[in-house]
């Protein structure tokens, strides 16, 4: 086939040149309902490279929206059956997959991407992927939804805000998982307090994964503007809302205080790493974090006099919403 009469169309776009989306390299992570859109716009206009990341398996449940799979796919592993249909699509992409979940995807790979893209139903892992588009500073671009609401974001690590630094940060119904999966992630599901399957319907995905492509291809294409804004589409009046962000330098994932090599923390003799843990929690919204000194995790019922050896102690915070440690001095108050 014709390379150039595939494309033909597009390439009348003024400004569109298919030699950048030819070496591009996209990373999607998620291809559920809204993932399964965005891949096929990808890769029908030709990109370069396209590494889908989803250790989720095919449910019934997901036939209504999920573009890329049929009865029979039904308990195989989405991101390889994407790949196949994908292929079909268009055979001259190169696709490559990781049935795994993104915590468990070597860094390398998001430091090779030129665009990120983030197609996923929980809070938790939107932070996780936003530390790790902000920790190998590349564009991310994000997305939800919701029965008929949905919303699109475009995050240039260090130039606008990140998912943490905004005010919008999902509700229930923008936080909750759309889909359950395995016993593994139903368990996480009851350790996070996250509620049964939400409601879904096929054109939001269409929707919602049209414009985050479209806006994978601008950055890309370096076409247009970007939108670094919060856009909010609700599909019962047919509106669409676009909120205004503003960088925070208090951010705990791309603030001004993250850039330097280190942060001071002030603790008491007395308290227990269990309190300064809480603390740490509280202040930098983490989830569960650990603490680690010289190489060993420290335990919940020491003391902190008992930690810090000198009156200055460096000390590493772990937590499943970062991507990398934060690095800490501690410094015991009088």
């Amino acid at each position: 086939m014709d390379e150039d009469e595939r494309y033909s169309r597009q390439q009348l776009i003024p400004g569109w040149d298919q030699l950048k989306l030819d070496s591009a390299n996209v990373v999607l992570v998620g291809i559920g309902a809204i993932g399964s859109y965005v891949a096929t716009v990808l890769v029908s206009s030709g990109i370069g490279k396209l590494t889908i990341i989803d250790f989720d398996t095919i449910e019934v449940s997901n036939l209504n929206r999920q573009l890329l799979f049929k009865n029979e796919d039904v308990g195989k592993s989405k991101s390889e059956t994407a790949v196949q249909r994908l292929k079909e699509i268009n055979p001259n992409i190169d696709i490559d997959f990781f049935h795994k979940k993104m915590q468990d995807v070597s860094v390398s790979v998001f430091e090779q991407a030129d665009v990120i893209i983030a197609c996923l139903d929980t809070f938790i892992d939107r932070r996780w992927i936003n530390s790790m588009a902000v920790r190998v500073k590349k564009p991310l671009v994000m997305g939800g939804m919701f029965a008929f609401l949905g919303n699109a974001q475009v995050i240039i690590p260090h130039e606008t805000a990140c998912f943490e630094c905004q005010p919008l940060v999902p509700d229930e119904e923008l936080a909750q998982a759309c889909s359950p999966f395995g016993e593994e992630r139903k368990k996480e599901r009851q350790e996070i307090e996250i509620e049964p399957p939400l409601p879904a319907v096929a054109t939001l995905s269409s929707i919602i994964g049209g414009i985050m492509a479209q806006e994978a291809l601008k950055l890309i294409l370096e076409l247009g503007e970007k939108l670094t804004n919060y856009l909010f589409y609700d599909g019962l009046p047919n509106a669409t809302t676009i909120i205004e962000l503003k960088k925070s330098k208090e951010c705990p994932a791309c603030g001004e205080m993250y850039k330097l090599e280190q942060i001071e923390f002030v603790a008491h003799p007395t308290e227990t790493v269990k309190e300064l843990r809480m603390r740490l929690m509280l202040t930098y919204g983490l989830e569960k974090p650990d603490l680690m000194s010289q190489g060993k995790l420290l335990e919940a019922e020491s003391l902190i006099d008992d930690v810090m050896e000198t009156e200055k102690t460096v000390i590493f915070v772990l937590d499943k919403n970062l991507a990398q440690p934060i690095k800490i001095v501690l410094q015991k108050s009088d």
